[in-house]
Order: structure tokens, then C-alpha cells, then sequence
């Protein structure tokens, strides 16, 4: 059961008159994150009734407040004031609570039924009883006795009784002002038959139906696109960005061959198609089944970190830098994940840029463990740092960063930090980044794997 922000105009407009912040009304229920002031938007009922119960508890006169802001007041009932002279107040009456609630509510069914001439039944139905609650109910006593006030000009307010039955609100609503005779809206009603009316607002309602429904889908359609092509981007930071790293491993086979180490020869350039081979099919054969962006499969993680160390040892020895890796952790152990994202978008970015910024004859440690069902990679090294204002643009993940040369002018694109955070979101790891100028960065990456079909008793756990 789904609430248009439209209804909440009134809150927000009564949190501003009584001189108040809206925005620390939402902090203070930690609704801030979610977007209420998009009146393209909507949330669910829970949501819709802990705002209500919280703007209750805030104003002792909340009903007072509501009847006295919003879109209602503002643009409907004025409107409704002027034209009410001329149309019978039951029709008039039918159309602006079926309509206003189709606009702001979905799935409350509103019906009403003439009882005498100054009487009424209002009927709420709902889908289940426990979606009722009080605050609600006394907002419409409010309105259905001041209505009548507003748009018939009544001396008095009306009676307004209610009782609940099931899933059901049963507003009675009594004024003498009902049954006033109205002369232009005798001869309207002589002219234009009731049915005739009615069939007009049925057909009325059911087009602001159909364009709530076409507008809901609309900004369902642009939200698809706007992740169809963040992933593109990603797929084309990935190939331009990584591929190019990987063609370094075609440098050190030419000079191993031209040494005559041809089967370490093979073995990079066979690493090496294999490597693009994936990244490409990766990039080609996206699934987006429950929001992944990449296939998943079990892999072997102990075989894939030591892959990821083999394939950066020569760059690591270019420079006289070691890697040190210290995996505490079986070597069966398997997770679920993809394989090519993980190791070539995620791991080996972040293992090129250790040894990017790392200084000569320096160290990496590449460390794997698993704790209380959470694992943790863990890059760190020694070289040069990342200035603060940095590392939050990277956590921003905002795109592009401006790229710095490594230690021996290495360049780069700018896109290695963002690849890293999109393919760590899309894999389900959270990134933790610390570093120290001159003394070194920590790259953490850390995922729950409780829920994947581990036996852990053979795993040893060791401190560091």
C-alpha cells in the first residue's frame, strides 16, 4: 500500500508555519535519506504513518494545522467555493473525496451514501484493520466538519460521528446546509442530468487514474535508464581502463621471450587473453536478475587471490617492490561472486595502484581472512599516501577523479577509484580506505558470507 507525497504537502507546509524546519523534523525521524519533497515520489503506508503519528506528537493541534495548509486549501477549495453554488453538494461532495483519494491513496476505497437530506455515510475501506490508526481517523473528522464551511458558506460546523467495522471507517456527517435549495443549481440539475454528471466524474476519476499509473511508470522507465547507463559507463571504464593495465603483461612477455624465457612467455600472454577474454564476455553479458549487475557462480577464492599476486609480480619486480601475502584462509573455501569483476576490476586495481604509489625496493602485503562469518581482503602499502580530500571525493564515488602519477611517472585515467567502488557495490563488499602521507594507504574490502554454504571449521583463524 503505497501514499503519493502529494499528501504530505500539508505537513511540510504546517511545519513551515509554525516557523519550524522541515528538514529537521525528518532528521529527528531519520527520514531525511528519502525523497518526500518529490511529489513525483511515494512511500509506503508504514512510512506515511509514522510521518503522521510524529507531526501528532509534535502539534497538540495537528488536525487545526492540516485543515489550515496543503494543496487542498490552497488550490482546491477555493475553486470548489465558487463552483459549489452551482452543483448539488452530494455530487460535488463524491467527486472531491473519490478523486483526492485515488490522487493520494492507493488502495483506499472511498464510497459515500445519502442517508437524509443533511445526512451522509463516508465509507474508508481498507485493506487490511491494521492499517487504520487514530491520527488519520481525526484528520477527516477535522475536514468533514469544516468542509461544508468552506464550500457552502455554513454559519455552523458540521456533526461528524465515526465508527470503525473490520477494515472499515464510518464517518457520519450531518448539516443542515445539505438540503439548502440553490436556484442556479435547480436549473443545472434540470438541464444536466445526475447520471449524466455522475458518468462525467467516473470517467474523470478513472483518467487521473490512468495518469497516476502512466506517470508512476514513467519514472519507473527513467529509473531503469539511469542504472542502464551507469552500468554502460561501467562497462566502458572497465574495458578502456583495465585492458590497458593488462597489456602490460604483453611488455614483460616481449622481454621474456627476448631473453629466451619463453615458457613464462606463454604462460603471461595466455594469462593475458584469458584476462581481456573476460572482461569482455563480462561487459557483453550483463544480467540484471534481482538488481545484480554481474552473473554470479561459486568460485574458489584461494586460487583467484593467488592469481591475482602471479599476475602483478613482474610489474611488483620492474620496481624491486615485494609482495607479501598472507592468506588466512582455506584454500577450499569458495564464495559467491563473479570471478572476472572480482579479480580484474576489483583486485588487480587496487594491487596496481599500491604498486603505482609504492616507492622503490618497497613492500605490499595482500592479506585474506575471515572473522566471525565476515571476510576481509586487505591491500596495504608503504609508498606515498592519499591526501584526505581525496580519499572523500573517492568515497563520494561521484566519477572521474584527477589522476596522479605513480612514483616513477606512471599515468592514468582518473576512472581506477570509481571502477573500484561500482564493481565493490556490485559484488556486495564495502570498501574501507586509510592512508597516511608518505607512510602508506590500507585498502579494505570486506563482505558477509554467512549465508553462503561454507563448511568454516577446517579455516584457520589467526591475529595479526
Amino acid at each position: 500500500m503505497e501514499v503519493s507525497n502529494k499528501a504530505l504537502n500539508a505537513y511540510f507546509d504546517g511545519i513551515k508555519s509554525m516557523g519550524d524546519s522541515v528538514d529537521e523534523f525528518l532528521c529527528e525521524i531519520s527520514m531525511q535519506d528519502k525523497s518526500l519533497t518529490d511529489e513525483k515520489g511515494r512511500i509506503s503506508w508504514e512510512d506515511f504513518k509514522l510521518i503522521t503519528i510524529a507531526f501528532a506528537n509534535r502539534y497538540e493541534n495537528y488536525t487545526e494545522i492540516i485543515n489550515e495548509t496543503g494543496v487542498a486549501n490552497k488550490v482546491i477549495k477555493p475553486i470548489f467555493d465558487t463552483i459549489t453554488y452551482f452543483v448539488s453538494y452530494s455530487l460535488l461532495f463524491n467527486f472531491f473525496l473519490k478523486l483526492s483519494f485515488k490522487i493520494f491513496y492507493s488502495n483506499v476505497k472511498v464510497s459515500s451514501r445519502k442517508i437524509s437530506s443533511d445526512t451522509f455515510h463516508l465509507i474508508f475501506t481498507f485493506d487490511h484493520s491494521d492499517q487504520i490508526f487514530h491520527e488519520f481517523i481525526n484528520m477527516y473528522v477535522d475536514l468533514f466538519r469544516t468542509v461544508p464551511m468552506n464550500f457552502l458558506g455554513a454559519k455552523s460546523p458540521s456533526r461528524v460521528k465515526f465508527r470503525t467495522l473490520d477494515n472499515k471507517v464510518i464517518y457520519t456527517v450531518s448539516n443542515p446546509v445539505f438540503a439548502k435549495f440553490s436556484l442556479p443549481n435547480f436549473f443545472y440539475n434540470l438541464f444536466f442530468t445526475k447520471r449524466k454528471y455522475k458518468e462525467l466524474i467516473l470517467q474523470n476519476i478513472e483518467y487521473s487514474n490512468q495518469l497516476e499509473e502512466q506517470n508512476l511508470e514513467l519514472e519507473n522507465y527513467r529509473k531503469k535508464l539511469e542504472s542502464l547507463n551507469a552500468d554502460l559507463n561501467l562497462s566502458n571504464r572497465t574495458l578502456n581502463h583495465d585492458i590497458a593495465n593488462k597489456l602490460l603483461s604483453l611488455e614483460f612477455a616481449k622481454k621474456k621471450i627476448k631473453r629466451g624465457d619463453y615458457e613464462q612467455a606463454i604462460d603471461r600472454i595466455d594469462r593475458f587473453s584469458k584476462s581481456v577474454l573476460g572482461i569482455i564476455n563480462n561487459s557483453k553479458g550483463r544480467s540484471f536478475k534481482h538488481d545484480q549487475i554481474y552473473e554470479f557462480s561459486e568460485i574458489n577464492l584461494y586460487s583467484l587471490l593467488l592469481d591475482s599476486v602471479t599476475e602483478y609480480e613482474d610489474l611488483a619486480h620492474q620496481k624491486g617492490i615485494r609482495i607479501i601475502h598472507d592468506f588466512k584462509i582455506d584454500d577450499n573455501l569458495k564464495i559467491y561472486t563473479n570471478k572476472i569483476a572480482l579479480q580484474n576490476n576489483l583486485i588487480s586495481n587496487i594491487m596496481y595502484n599500491a604498486i603505482k604509489f609504492s616507492k622503490k625496493y618497497g613492500s605490499i602485503v595482500f592479506s585474506a581472512e575471515v572473522l566471525e562469518d565476515q571476510l576481509y581482503l586487505r591491500i596495504i602499502d608503504f609508498g606515498v599516501g592519499i591526501p584526505q580530500e581525496k580519499i572523500d571525493l573517492i568515497k563520494m564515488n561521484s566519477g572521474a577523479i584527477d589522476s596522479t602519477k605513480g612514483t616513477e611517472g606512471e599515468a592514468g585515467t582518473g576512472h581506477g577509484m570509481s571502477i573500484i567502488m561500482d564493481t565493490a557495490a556490485a559484488l556486495g563488499f564495502k570498501v574501507n580506505i586509510s592512508s597516511s602521507l608518505d607512510n602508506g594507504t590500507s585498502v579494505e574490502l570486506s563482505k558477509n558470507i554467512a549465508h553462503e554454504d561454507n563448511d568454516y571449521s577446517n579455516i584457520l583463524f589467526l591475529k595479526n
